[in-house]
């Protein structure tokens, strides 16, 4: 980090300790926090931040970001204080730091473990709270927004941490994982699956969520958002090897892409897999679409990613005998993709790339010869 940048970060963390916002009292009821500045959460972040400042004008509207890296919070920081000049945009130090300051929180983490960090351990949120609340007032309200794509019973436990934090119950948490990927979180079209014991703390987090997405489904209880976000992934990664098959072997006897594709999505196996997100380099051209696969699979949802979506899946289903057969079969190959160096941080439509590199092979000719 340049000299320059490091003693800008290092100011704001000082500026996240102080009481007072743009030369008043600090309204904790006006202040967002945001924790997560990944490839998701920084176009999460900034659609929240851009759309908050423009409909509201108050002064002591706060928006305050926490990273583990600290070259994410610089980015983000020098990007949008310029373009939102005179309006308070800080740093916190932890996520202790962010949940003294911030009536709402956002986080959006990679999974289980980091969302037990931030939420529950050494300075986190849980921690900041309970500070705030005992040394100032223990009637602040503050709710938390989870928009990491996690195991459901961390999800659970870890609001029920939050909920009960505090006596007065002024606290709490709910789930609302997205679906829409990277492309979604920059044009602000994510859904939101939600997962909340009340309905009146989903209709809270509504507001937030309509500036970073254009659906919220309330979808019951807390963990309830996270069964629907991993039903949904499942059926996306069996969806995509079903289309990878047919783009393989339509391809390898001679098909041209762009046909192919033009029957299927016109045919009864259509699905977004075939049609957005088509597996086949080529097989979109002259769409309004633009595959990662045409980008040698850059950008989109890692295949790592979609490996720990499918493992949550199983393990999901499992608590309730569920048998996924097609399920185990796509998770077992997001595995082996999610553990490849070429693969890991490719679109996981690499499965097509994956599986071409194998036509012909001589073992796929014997397994054909037996048959």
């Amino acid at each position: 980090m340049l000299p320059s940048a490091r003693l800008a970060f290092r100011h704001t963390l000082r500026r996240s300790t102080a009481s007072s916002s743009a030369g008043g009292v600090h309204d904790r009821s006006k202040t967002i926090g945001f924790i997560g500045l990944g490839a998701m959460g920084k176009e999460m972040a900034n659609n929240l931040l851009t759309k908050t400042m423009a409909a509201n004008s108050d002064a002591a509207v706060t928006f305050v970001v926490h990273d583990t890296f600290e070259q994410s919070i610089t980015r983000f920081l020098t990007a949008n204080t310029s373009l939102h000049p005179k309006r308070n945009i800080i740093a916190a130090s932890s996520p202790a730091g962010i949940a003294k300051l911030s009536g709402t929180i956002v986080t959006m983490l990679p999974s289980s473990p980091q969302v037990e960090q931030v939420y529950t351990q050494e300075n986190g949120i849980l921690e900041g709270l309970e500070s705030y609340a005992s040394s100032n007032d223990p009637q602040a309200s503050t709710l938390c927004i989870d928009c990491t794509t996690l195991d459901p019973a961390v999800a659970v436990e870890t609001a029920a941490k939050i909920k009960n934090a505090n006596s007065h119950g002024v606290f709490d948490m709910i789930d609302a994982p997205v679906s829409g990927g990277v492309v979604g979180a920059n044009a602000g079209t994510l859904s939101f699956m939600v997962g909340s014991d009340s309905t009146e703390s989903f209709q809270r987090a509504e507001p937030y969520l309509s500036l970073m997405g254009s659906r919220s489904i309330h979808c019951g209880k807390n963990g309830n958002g996270l069964i629907a976000k991993i039903a949904n992934n499942l059926l996306l990664g069996i969806s995509m090897l079903g289309v990878t098959e047919a783009m393989l072997l339509g391809t390898a006897h001679g098909l041209p892409p762009s046909v192919l594709a033009g029957i299927i999505n016109t045919s009864t196996g259509k699905c977004w897999s075939s049609e957005v997100n088509n597996p086949c380099p080529g097989a979109l051209e002259g769409t309004k679409y633009s595959p990662p696969a045409d980008r040698d699979y850059e950008g989109g949802f890692a295949a790592r990613l979609m490996a720990k979506d499918l493992k949550l899946a199983m393990n999901t289903a499992k608590l309730e005998g569920v048998p996924t057969p097609l399920g185990q079969l796509t998770a077992s190959i997001y595995e082996a993709l999610g553990g490849n160096d070429e693969y890991m941080n490719k679109d996981f439509a690499v499965a097509f790339k994956a599986l071409q590199a194998a036509v012909g092979r001589e073992e796929f000719r014997q397994g054909r010869e037996k048959v």
